[in-house]
């Protein structure tokens, strides 16, 4: 009988113990799910300035890409090119 009290006790602990790393990794999941939309929505932002600056350049659609990475530059990046 104390056997069988002692066993309980001890997958009622495990349970329990479960439960809350069942919790914080829905948690985990929640925050990594935010963080991946926030990159989302960046990389779409990034990507609309990319296309606006380059019909302002006048640059086609297929050289778009080649051409405003070379013309689109922060300050920083372009003191690495030319120093």
């Amino acid at each position: 009988m104390r056997q069988a009290s002692a066993h309980r006790a001890y997958a009622e602990r495990v349970r329990e113990m479960a439960r809350v790393e069942l919790e914080l990794a829905e948690k985990e999941f929640a925050r990594a799910r935010m963080i991946w939309e926030r990159a989302r929505e960046e990389v779409e932002r990034v990507e609309r300035m990319k296309e606006i600056a380059a019909r302002r350049l006048g640059i086609g659609p297929a050289a778009a890409s080649a051409a405003a990475a070379l013309e689109i530059t922060c300050h920083a990046c372009m003191q690495r090119f030319h120093p």
